[in-house]
Order: C-alpha cells, then sequence, then structure tokens
C-alpha cells in the first residue's frame, strides 16, 4: 500500500478546544526533510548512537515533519519500534512500546511536545530532544521490565536449588563421576581409591595428588581410611558425600531392577 505525501497544511489540533498544538513544516518542504531525514538515518551522525537513542531520534524528527496527512503517530512510533529490532532490541517480539503509551496519552503528547513553540519553524526543526529522549528510553525500559517479570513469574514454581555438587571444583565433580562409575560397576566397597589413582586419573605427579587431597580434608571432602607411619595410603569420600552417591547408586540399581523385571 502506497502513501503519499500531504499536499495541504495539516495541523495537529486539540479535539476538545479546537486549538492548534502543532503546527507542521509546508507540504512542499515534506520530501526534502524526510530526505534528509533518510540521509541522517543513513549517515555516520546516526550510526555511531546506540540504538535506543536513535530510535527515539528518528520517531521525533518524523513525526515532527509530519509527512502524511494522517497516521503519522502510528508511523513514527512503528519505525522507533523497528529500528530497536534492527539494532539488537527486538526482545523476540515481546518490546512492545505502543501499549505503554497508550496508558497515560497526557505524558505522551506532553513529551512529544516538550514545551515547544507551536509552529515548527520556531525552533522544532532543530530542538534540544533531552526531554524526549528521558521519556522514550524510560518507556523502553518499562516495556522490557513487563515481561521480564512474567518470565520470572512463569518460570518461579519450576526452580530447584543448585544440586549440592555444583559447588565443588571441577576435579572434584570429576572424582565424583568416577567414583560414581565404580560403585554402578563393582559396588559401594570400591569407592576406596588412593593417591596412586589421582595420579593415574588426572595426569598429575604424587606430590599433586598428595596436596589436592591435604586440601580436600581440611574441606572434608574426602577423609583418609588407612595410614601407616610415614603416609595415608586410601581414601574415601566424606559422610555427607559417601552418601548422596550411596542414594544414587540405590536408586540405579532400583531401576535396573525395574527394567529387567
Amino acid at each position: 500500500m502506497r502513501s503519499d505525501y500531504r499536499v495541504e497544511e495539516c495541523p495537529v489540533v486539540d479535539s476538545a478546544t479546537r486549538r492548534i498544538d502543532y503546527a507542521p513544516p509546508m507540504p512542499k518542504e515534506v520530501p526534502v526533510l524526510m530526505r534528509e531525514l533518510v540521509a541522517w538515518w543513513r549517515g555516520t551522525e546516526a550510526a555511531v548512537l546506540p540504538g535506543p537513542v536513535r530510535a527515539g531520534l528518528l520517531a521525533h524528527r518524523f513525526v515532527s515533519i509530519h509527512p502524511f496527512s494522517d497516521g503519522n503517530g502510528r508511523t513514527a512510533r512503528a519505525l522507533a519500534t523497528t529500528e530497536l529490532w534492527r539494532s539488537g532490541y527486538d526482545m523476540r517480539g515481546f518490546l512492545s512500546l505502543e501499549e505503554h503509551y497508550t496508558a497515560d496519552l497526557g505524558a505522551y503528547y506532553d513529551n512529544l511536545q516538550m514545551g515547544l513553540p507551536v509552529n515548527y519553524y520556531d525552533g522544532r526543526h532543530d530542538p534540544d530532544h533531552s526531554q524526549w529522549l528521558c521519556y522514550f528510553l524510560a518507556t523502553m525500559a518499562q516495556a522490557a521490565e513487563s515481561p521480564r517479570r512474567q518470565a520470572i513469574a512463569l518460570y518461579e514454581p519450576e526452580r530447584r536449588p543448585s544440586p549440592p555438587w555444583e559447588k565443588l571444583r571441577r576435579v572434584q565433580q570429576q572424582l565424583l563421576t568416577r567414583l560414581l562409575m565404580r560403585g554402578i560397576e563393582e559396588g559401594c566397597s570400591a569407592m576406596t581409591f588412593s593417591p596412586t589413582d589421582m595420579v593415574e586419573w588426572y595426569g598429575i605427579s604424587a606430590t599433586t595428588a598428595r596436596e589436592w587431597l591435604t586440601k580436600w580434608r581440611e574441606e572434608a571432602f574426602v577423609v583418609p581410611v588407612k595410614a601407616d607411619a610415614q603416609r595415608i595410603r586410601a581414601y574415601n569420600l566424606s559422610e555427607y558425600w559417601m552418601g548422596l552417591l550411596g542414594n544414587v547408586l540405590v536408586n540405579a540399581s532400583n531401576n535396573a531392577s525395574n527394567s529387567a523385571s
């Protein structure tokens, strides 16, 4: 659908008082102003701006030119949304500014007007956009906050506490996995391990293995099983971690029995 630029004066009139709120530029200047707006949008001056600022300026400059006889506000808001999407703020289609504008039309129009003179040629052609941009960005933040809150509300019932092993170091998690697999294959009694096992599993020196195990004893992650006068020969997981793995082994055994039957 094609819509030509307006060819007549098209003042914005207050529906209640019939007072002119805004007198846009003359129709003969609209094509030139639109070409300048497109050139600005495609140029380096706009490119260096943050996407939301660029979108806000594009919308305000477009609606100030008022190129059509009707639908300028809707088109300006659609341009802003499109520019936000183009700048990476699509938010999977959940970003909607329109409903936030319509919730308080008075604030929308006040910030759009920015207290400027009625006539386009009395300062509207190159105003300080600070008030409008503050309002536009605040509205964008509100629009983004709505789906965020909805997502949290939807997700909240499904939230579960993090599994206890997530607080462990990666090497400790790997040890749990190795011992669990050994336990599944050979039973709980096979879950005792030695510093020599550590050397083989992690490709570390015997000294490093002893250092790790000393640290893990201090953290109540492992406990010594056998010791002689000189050194500890074997380790088990501490009671807490052994209990967790034991529960996993019981569940695995039950699942295997159910499958077999």
